[in-house]
């Protein structure tokens, strides 16, 4: 009964994280334009109540109201993505540099940006998911190869690979190591699949792969740089 009791919970906690890693970002980004839109929803109530009032019925003017409050809110979002990508984020830049000044609105800005950061990563900054024997031999753990260049490393005839280690559950950080190449076991496993086992802390792992031992055997420095 008690080894069922165990498994019962194991697998409630294991639903759970997997629930939250789903849910998660979601809520946060639906949390976030709720707020958006009642700053300005009451910023514009006022100014559209009064124009709308001789425009259209009085039944009427409330929907409309939510209607373009939810409109200006939309525009204002993409106008935001807009002038970011036109002046290469330096305003946006300035603003965090801003709030890194502010002691109690830095530790909250850091923290909502690092999630949001985390969860729109793209394969182009991590280019290709792998295997390095860290902490000690013997034990290997999950990393990305982050770039294609190449290191010389003194003493030594081959190459070394620039890899990030994430940490769990939050992989904001972590160790950066340059390893040779020949000691990287690159996996069939996708940045997104690799994202969701660390942060669940391997409950949420990927559909079955080439066992390992296969893998190592496609081991190529071109099949690395791809």
């Amino acid at each position: 009964m008690s080894g069922r009791l165990q498994a019962s919970r194991t697998s409630l906690r294991r639903y759970f994280v997997t629930g939250l890693v789903i849910v998660l970002p979601t809520l946060l980004t639906v949390y976030i334009v709720w707020i958006l839109f009642g700053l300005v929803g009451g910023f514009l109530s006022p100014f559209l109540g009064v124009i709308l009032r001789d425009v259209v019925p009085t039944d009427l003017a409330a929907p409309l109201t939510t209607l373009l409050s939810v409109l200006v809110t939309a525009t204002l979002i993409c106008l935001v993505g807009v002038t970011g990508t036109l002046f290469s984020q330096r305003i946006f830049q300035w603003a965090e540099t801003l709030f890194a000044r502010i002691p109690v609105v830095r530790g909250i800005y850091t923290s909502v940006r690092q999630l949001i950061d985390l969860f729109a990563v793209k394969d182009a900054s991590f280019r290709k998911v792998a295997l390095v024997e860290f902490p000690r031999e013997g034990i290997y753990s999950l990393c990305f190869i982050t770039s294609r260049r190449r290191f010389d490393i003194p003493g030594r005839s081959g190459r070394a690979v620039c890899v990030l280690i994430p940490t769990a559950p939050v992989p904001t950080a972590g160790f950066l190591l340059l390893v040779p190449e020949e000691e990287i076991v690159p996996v069939d496993m996708s940045v997104d699949e690799a994202m969701k086992m660390i942060i669940s802390g391997g409950a949420i792992a990927p559909p079955d792969r080439k066992p390992l031992a296969e893998t190592a055997q496609d081991l190529t420095p071109e099949k690395i740089s791809r």
